[in-house]
């Protein structure tokens, strides 16, 4: 059957000569491979430079049940980029981001709440002018609600220590060495009461992004040890220090 559906491209590779293979989080199927025949042609209706990492797409596609491939018929953007191909740091977040989904994103059916939260989050990175430092340390975090592993906001004067195997604060050490100094502890803490519409509030250092992001990287790696190491965090962390 043919359906319409939005889209968020994930990967491309080639196929043969002429075609590839996109891989797609689609707002109906959920991460979805396409087959997309002749996309390298000139005449191709379905050009190959519309599937660039993290595009947002407006799609046409057939469904067969049971078929690990599908069969892309339209594809057009649904929102074209107007700041993320000229701005170095926009596109570096937007190449982090596109890691750390291919490498934690498996779902694979649809999640209307999450392609939400994925469509906000790149739409907000292509429209915030000033500000956007953060957006990746909140993007990281907020993910983990889609991941299962969320942090509890019950930072307190008592509760000041986060135990990063359990995902909360204490107050006392844990008898292992996965908890974070009271510190870097308040440090989560303003990230957890943060959000894309308050990121101009949310004043860190260079130092402090850098701590930030790294503990966020060893969070995951806890909780996903399957998705091994994040390399393109590297990249930001000489842009934003």
């Amino acid at each position: 059957m043919i359906y319409k559906t939005r889209g968020i491209v994930l990967r491309t590779v080639d196929y043969s000569d002429t075609s590839i293979i996109v891989k797609v989080y689609t707002e109906e199927f959920g991460i979805q491979d396409y087959l997309i025949r002749g996309a390298k042609r000139k005449r191709s209706p379905v050009k190959s430079n519309l599937f660039q990492p993290l595009s947002l797409l407006e799609l046409v596609v057939y469904k067969k049940e049971g078929k690990q491939l599908q069969t892309l018929k339209e594809a057009r953007p649904e929102i074209h980029f107007t700041s993320i191909p000229h701005d170095p740091a926009k596109a570096s977040i937007l190449f982090f981001l596109n890691e750390v989904l291919l490498k934690c994103l498996h779902e694979e059916e649809h999640n209307p709440e999450l392609f939400s939260f994925l469509h906000e989050t790149i739409q907000t990175l292509d429209a915030t002018e000033k500000h956007f430092s953060c957006l990746h340390l909140i993007f990281l975090l907020r993910f983990t609600r889609f991941l299962g592993f969320y942090p509890q906001g019950n930072y307190s004067k008592t509760n000041f220590l986060f135990d990063l195997r359990e995902g909360r604060f204490t107050h006392a050490e844990p008898m292992h060495p996965d908890y974070l100094t009271g510190e870097n502890s308040f440090l989560v803490n303003k990230l957890i009461l943060s959000d894309y519409y308050s990121m101009e509030k949310l004043i860190l250092s260079g130092p402090e992004r850098k701590n930030l992001l790294d503990i966020l990287l060893r969070f995951y790696l806890l909780h996903l040890p399957h998705a091994g190491n994040i390399s393109s965090y590297k990249i930001l962390q000489q842009i934003f220090h």
